[in-house]
């Protein structure tokens, strides 16, 4: 289109806009289904692309006639950026709070994705002798091929012998994701026999870990690998040596006659177990095999040639989206008072909705639903955030926010609120979050959080808050981790966790969500063992739990060395253990001596110049912290908290009995049910036969199935009678606002 064109254009639009009020809302509408690009923008021509309305409102600004009331663009109908994004700079900025820029979906709905629909028309039967030859023999009259190069794919580029999750293309239908080929089907397969970790021993004098220096080997069990070809590029996904990193590897080698494998991905922590908290077996699948292509909902990407194998359900091919699009959907960029409102997001292998360096942003009512990666992200800026989202079926974390200045704890006012992020790391099983989030000042209130493999909730940095959230069926998969999770930093003070409800951790989840007649695509441990509540991991400090119910959460309330973190009138019931508290800084940490540290506890206060204003004013208890047995978990507080048929209120490990636990404030905490001869030993009797701990071995009425909408226990009379001084957890406000 030349430039004399897109000049009429241009002025027909502002023709439009100028017969309009300049204080009046405007609106700009886009169709993506009866739109046209040469058209004005208006009901009834509207345009068919969200670029051509976002470069009309450029127009209107650049000619002064951006109205007071700002403008909307509405979008109808489905839209594919598969082969450019829709970015937002400074230029698209409202021109206020009350002058935004809008961008909502019209009342039939609106759907971006990034991704391309193949047409039924493209597939074709496998004919090849040589491909079927490789594909399973009860699988070869059903699976259908398909040219990628029809839909403009270039060359495409080798995996990696090592990554974590899957940042490619994918295949959708019927608006599911479907599998890559692999083995076994569903589920993991067990090492037989590790031949070589291929890793370097721990460095003992530092205990630094030291990374995989060569590939693996290990035994496997069973014929399946003598079928595949192994110069095709094969990968296989682990838990290869702890319960907390999962890693994807290449393979380099077969050996069938003695049914050994060798990885030529070398492992960022070697392949079997490497300490006493990690024995299970370790646990793989293959995947990326032709070979293995025998199930519906299975496909398979020839990566030189660029062909498509896929195993449709059904027979079916007239609903498959191939998503492509590695750049965020919609990429704002230092815009200022910009809102999105309504749109559906799915099928894109980058993000959904990427927020970077705005201010006043509001991302209200999006769905977003089965990306590749991450859902959204907000990074840098202020006061930008999502209000009744939801987003699940990622490959990697529903939502990402982060901002403030950690050094000056400027805040950055970003906030999740009344949001549903459910079933993240789809793809990434121990990187993938239903939300993470760091800075300083972040707001996380009234969600609903929910199925995760690894930890659901993730943090660090200082003075955030969160509250009001249920967060259910989190460490479905793995081990070594919580619900909600920070660690290493001494200087991550200040943030508040309050009022949540947190249910149903690892094994507890997944056996409760089959009592609900769901079918959880999980396998958990076999020992619902490391899985916590709230994780404070390696020497964490200075944060706050309180008034929060937690039920069935492993080791629930987990202060892993750290110190000034307060616990305060929660309520336990049936965890592993209501309280957790360890020393590993005597062993783990080496601040100040002038050794190789990987947690860098001082390290990081030294980068926030932490004896300086404001950081000395606002957590003056950190100053000297060097001269006050700094590796010692001391200044912990263990308040006012009630542990109901908990096997163990306070787990511990080290020296913590003796050095940490006397010196500790331990006041008005209550134990009902079975009382463990550990914690009677633990606390004592006075002399006037007193205990900072009271142990009531009679049963606790109403204590089964507590529900967030019905729960009594606290309200009973026998509980007020034994815990006058509990705050009662006002449980009916938890959980998005409807």
């Amino acid at each position: 289109m030349d430039k004399m064109v897109m000049r009429g254009m241009a002025a027909g639009v502002l023709a439009v806009f100028a017969a309009l009020s300049s204080r009046a809302q405007r609106t700009v509408y886009v169709d993506a289904q009866r739109g046209s690009d040469s058209h004005d923008g208006s009901a009834g021509k509207p345009f068919v692309s969200l670029a051509r309305a976002r470069d009309a409102v450029r127009a209107l600004k650049k000619a002064g006639a951006f109205p007071d009331k700002g403008v909307v663009i509405e979008a109808s109908g489905n839209f594919s950026l598969a082969s450019g994004n829709l970015v937002l700079d400074a230029q698209d900025s409202g021109s206020g709070a009350a002058a935004p820029l809008v961008i909502r979906a019209g009342a039939g709905g609106a759907v971006v994705t990034g991704g391309y629909a193949l047409s039924p028309e493209g597939f074709r039967k496998v004919t090849d002798a040589a491909t079927r030859s490789r594909l399973p023999e009860a699988a070869r009259d059903h699976v259908v091929a398909f040219d990628l190069a029809d839909v403009g794919l270039e060359a495409l580029t080798p995996l990696p012998d090592k990554f974590s999750g899957w940042r490619e293309m994918e295949i959708f239908s019927g608006g599911k994701a479907m599998r890559l080929a692999r083995w076994p089907n569903a589920g993991w397969t067990e090492i037989v026999t590790v031949i070589d970790r291929g890793v370097k021993p721990v460095d003992k004098a530092t205990g630094e870990w030291e990374h995989g220096y060569k590939g693996g080997t290990f035994e496997y069990a069973g014929d399946a690998p003598s079928r595949w070809r192994v110069d095709k590029g094969i990968w296989m996904n682990g838990f290869w040596c702890h319960d907390w990193a999962n890693e994807t590897l290449k393979i380099g080698a077969i050996d069938t006659a003695k049914r050994q494998i060798t990885s030529a991905g070398i492992h960022s922590y070697g392949i079997g177990n490497s300490s006493k908290w990690h024995t299970a077996k370790r646990r793989y699948y293959v995947f990326n095999l032709l070979e293995e292509l025998d199930a519906p909902g299975e496909w398979y990407v020839d990566r030189e040639n660029r062909v498509l194998y896929f195993y449709p359900s059904d027979g079916a091919v007239n609903d498959v989206v191939l998503s492509v699009q590695k750049q965020p959907l919609i990429q704002m960029v230092k815009t200022v008072h910009v809102r999105l409102e309504g749109l559906q997001f799915a099928h894109s292998t980058g993000r959904a909705v990427s927020v970077e360096g705005c201010e006043n942003v509001l991302l209200k009512g999006l769905r977003v639903a089965q990306v590749t990666t991450d859902g959204i992200s907000v990074s840098g800026g202020r006061n930008c955030g999502l209000d009744g989202c939801e987003v699940y079926g990622t490959g990697g974390t529903c939502v990402t926010v982060s901002g403030g200045d950690r050094k000056s704890l400027a805040g950055c006012g970003h906030f999740v609120t009344n949001c549903h992020l459910h079933h993240s790391g789809r793809l990434q099983r121990t990187q993938g979050k239903c939300l993470a989030f760091h800075g300083v000042g972040v707001r996380v209130a009234h969600n609903l959080i929910h199925d995760s493999p690894y930890i659901a909730v993730m943090y660090g940095g200082n003075d955030h808050v969160f509250e009001y959230n249920e967060v259910h069926s989190a460490m479905m998969e793995s081990g070594d981790g919580g619900g909600l999770y920070t660690g290493r930093d001494w200087g991550s003070q200040g943030t508040v966790i309050r009022y949540n409800y947190f249910h149903h951790f690892g094994q507890p989840g997944v056996a409760w969500q089959k009592a609900q007649g769901l079918s959880p695509d999980y396998e958990p441990l076999k020992e619902n063992v490391m899985v916590m509540g709230v994780y404070l991991d390696d020497c964490d400090s200075g944060d706050t739990v309180s008034d929060n119910l937690f039920f069935r959460t492993g080791w629930s309330a987990f202060v892993g060395g750290g110190r000034y973190n307060t616990i305060r009138n929660n309520l336990f019931i049936e965890c592993t253990a209501a309280l957790h508290l360890d020393d590993r800084g005597l062993k783990r940490a080496r601040p100040g001596e002038g050794t190789k540290d990987g947690w860098d506890l001082l390290a990081k206060l030294q980068a926030v110049d932490w004896q300086a204003a404001p950081w000395k004013d606002r957590y003056p208890h950190l100053v000297n912290v060097m001269d006050d047995e700094p590796k010692l978990p001391l200044h912990n507080v263990f308040e006012k908290n009630v542990a109901i048929q908990c096997p163990r209120f306070l787990q511990m490990h080290g020296t913590v009995k003796q050095t940490a636990v006397p010196r500790l404030a331990f006041r008005d905490n209550l134990v009902f049910g079975a009382v463990h001869a550990k914690d009677a030993e633990t606390f004592p009797q006075d002399e006037a036969g007193r205990r900072r701990v009271t142990f009531m071995t009679e049963a606790m009425p109403n204590s089964a199935e507590p529900d967030r909408n019905g729960f009594e226990l606290q309200d009973s009379e026998t509980f007020r009678r034994l815990a006058p001084w509990f705050t009662r957890i006002p449980l009916e406000r938890i959980g998005p606002n409807r």
